[in-house]
């Protein structure tokens, strides 16, 4: 768990662990920003899947030890030192007609100098334009209270998902440097990131350990809605998993491996007509368990279809008196 530091001292403390990290890091020196780039071919990620060690699975939940904040430091800090916190070093990676300035008129990167935000004075993303990976929608990004969540940056893997599956045993500057690491991050649409939660492509951490419920690998796990982006994401997920030797349980490796094997056929790694019934049968059955007005309507439509079926059995028995009493006149 991350030691309680005081602010500065932790970001200078990062700094150094970028420009130097240890023989035995997962994550090496370079260009950090550039780290976004390093995602793997669907047939290399293949490989990767198979090299990865087992899963490690957290025996207790992430909230014993602080939660977010506990485990993998303040959100966005600046790891390698360049002035501007990783939030908007995202959003100016992935959005497109930038504005780092509330004066009139787009203004570029230059003219955007000292008219910034305290966490990033020379480069705060207040404008620009998300053409979103997950949904393919295009959405207008504006800074503001009210108006921010409408991107939000995802981690591919999500924090909770690294730490139930053994960054729980990680030291503390590796914890800091994939919550803050450009591969594992992607700006999206704020919806879809809510919707994802911390789930991988089959399961989800959930509960807690507080109320005996901490389960490592739960739900159905998700996928970006647009199934044009399966492949990258399926890529990028495996990449980030293999820089940093996260072992994974095993029905993600599973859903992992089918989409990748389709990806380096040159399929589009698609869910095929079963999966998405099977899908949206367990998404109803998701959402009839855990919202009390569906569960309602469910049990007034099962009552009204008993209601239904009784009637009818009524009927038909009375019909079958009717019928025995008419017969046996007859024989009279």
């Amino acid at each position: 768990m991350l030691t309680s530091m005081p602010y500065l001292l932790r970001i200078t403390a990062a700094i150094a662990l970028v420009a130097a990290p240890s023989a035995t890091s997962p994550v090496s020196s370079g260009d950090w920003d550039a780290r976004g780039d390093l995602v793997l071919s669907p047939a290399d990620a293949l490989s990767a899947l198979d090299s990865l060690p087992p899963d490690a699975p957290a025996a207790a939940s992430w909230s014993e030890g602080g939660a977010r904040t506990g485990w993998f430091g303040e959100a966005w800090e600046d790891v390698d030192g360049d002035g501007c916190d990783t939030r908007n070093e995202i959003l100016a990676r992935d959005l497109t007609d930038v504005d780092y300035s509330r004066a009139e008129g787009v203004q570029d990167r230059g003219q955007g100098v000292g008219q910034g935000a305290s966490s990033c004075p020379d480069a705060t993303v207040w404008f620009g334009t998300l053409r979103d990976p997950y949904t393919g929608s295009t959405i207008a990004f504006q800074r503001g209270k009210g108006t921010s969540e409408a991107v939000q940056i995802d981690h591919v893997i999500p924090l909770n998902y690294l730490y139930a599956h053994g960054a729980w045993a990680w030291d503390d500057r590796t914890r800091l440097l994939v919550a803050n690491d450009p591969l594992n991050l992607l700006a999206v649409d704020g919806k879809a990131n809510q919707d994802k939660s911390a789930c991988g492509p089959a399961t989800c951490p959930a509960g807690s350990s507080e109320t005996d419920s901490w389960d490592t690998e739960t739900g159905r796990g998700w996928w970006p809605p647009d199934d044009s982006y399966r492949c990258a994401y399926a890529a990028r997920f495996v990449s980030v998993a293999s820089a940093y030797e996260l072992g994974l349980p095993q029905a993600d490796v599973d859903a992992l491996r089918a989409v990748l094997s389709d990806c380096a056929a040159g399929g589009d790694g698609a869910p095929s007509a079963l999966e998405r019934v099977t899908g949206t049968a367990y998404s109803t059955a998701e959402a009839l368990h855990g919202n009390p007005v569906y569960r309602l309507v469910a049990l007034v439509g099962l009552a009204l279809i008993g209601s239904g079926l009784a009637a009818r059995g009524r009927r038909a028995l009375s019909a079958g008196h009717r019928a025995g009493r008419s017969g046996m006149s007859r024989r009279r």
